[in-house]
């Protein structure tokens, strides 16, 4: 049975529930943890890689949450995670490069070593990224506060994707559904093509409506890379580009199967997204996984999205969906085809429609420069 089938919040600790967004600290302190410490001997750091194989097996046993946070809560709490999650990201990229410029290539068992911190690396480094910097990014870059969303595109440019600042909400918040949004699946279209297919309309998006912006992007990339192979290395550099290119693949993952055949011309009763209610989903990724509301509601805070009784559900959390959708690409599409299906042939209202007033409110919070 998987999480998302359980329709009853369980409590687990003493505190307020809405605690639980804390939990977004794990992953990053746990790559902070294993940054620091290392180089390691082989062993030890195939045993950094035991966090993210129990995030994993927490968010597929771990219960489902639809509350929503009173008012009453500290806004101070919310905002302090989005800080030390952007501090996280900082102190992590400055470590990693650390990290790689101490490994050893003289003799056999440096090798052996060396190479099996890589492959800790590979298997937590991209994932850390999208917590500690696509999430709170994410979150920053809708805020009104001028700094808070200087600060999103910041963290964005720190891995290469300065552009989607533009393109996220000039392209797929405004353009949602539609042929021309480059987050939005359609029924039938593989990962591989619509990975190949965002990527260009976003590009297109940036340069065609915000030139300016986009390039000043560019230029701060390729100086912050240039920055990063002097400061730790050829080899570091060209590890910050494959573990950011993975946290963009898992990020475009999350746009694939958070939208995908809900296109206009769907038939879907103009559903936005899909459902999930998985409670490590919440927390880990800063109530991205109530994304329909997000869309109705972009500029609200994270911790006052709710949930949308109606709509497609998914199976799983979030990150089961994205290794679903990555590594499966061929079984998801079979399911999610054959679950439109039943949705649409038995009748099932989905509710979470399109407003125009999304389409102005956000646009206006796009700089140019």
């Amino acid at each position: 049975m998987s999480i998302l089938s359980k329709t009853r919040s369980v409590a687990i600790w003493p505190l307020p529930w809405w605690t639980g967004y804390g939990l977004s600290l794990v992953f990053p302190l746990a790559v902070l943890g294993f940054l620091a410490t290392g180089p390691h001997r082989p062993a030890a750091a195939l045993l950094w890689t035991l966090p993210m194989l129990g995030l994993l097996l927490a968010e597929y046993l771990g219960p489902a949450e639809t509350r929503v946070v009173q008012g009453d809560a500290p806004h101070l709490f919310f905002d302090g995670i989005l800080y030390l999650l952007a501090g996280l990201q900082v102190l992590n990229l400055i470590l990693l490069g650390r990290l790689v410029s101490q490994l050893g290539w003289t003799g056999f068992s440096e090798i052996v070593a060396s190479l099996a911190d890589l492959f800790a690396i590979r298997a937590m480094v991209s994932a850390d990224f999208v917590c500690a910097g696509i999430c709170p990014a994410h979150e920053l870059m809708h805020r009104r506060s001028r700094v808070q969303r200087r600060l999103g595109r910041l963290l964005l440019a720190s891995l290469g994707y300065d552009h989607f600042y533009v393109a996220h909400k000039l392209g797929h918040h405004a353009r949602l559904g539609t042929a021309d949004d480059p987050s939005t699946a359609h029924r039938g279209e593989s990962f591989e093509d619509f990975y190949r297919r965002g990527l260009r309309q976003q590009w297109r998006i940036a340069w065609s409506d915000r030139r300016g912006a986009a390039v000043a992007g560019l230029v701060f990339e390729l100086a912050w890379l240039a920055l990063y192979a002097a400061l730790f290395g050829l080899l570091a550099a060209l590890v910050l580009l494959h573990q950011a290119r993975g946290a963009v693949r898992t990020l475009e993952s999350v746009n694939y199967f958070q939208h995908y055949g809900l296109t206009e011309d769907s038939g879907q009763s103009g559903a936005i997204a899909w459902r999930n209610d998985s409670a490590l989903s919440l927390f880990m990724f800063l109530g991205l996984s109530r994304h329909a509301d997000h869309h109705l509601r972009p500029g609200v805070s994270y911790a006052e999205l709710r949930t949308t009784p109606e709509g497609p559900r998914m199976p799983y959390g979030y990150m089961g969906m994205a290794l679903w959708v990555q590594r499966r690409n061929d079984s998801y599409r079979r399911w999610a085809e054959a679950h439109l299906e039943r949705v649409t042939a038995s009748g099932s209202a989905l509710s979470t429609r399109r407003t125009p007033g999304v389409r102005s409110s956000e646009t206006g919070l796009v700089e140019t420069s």
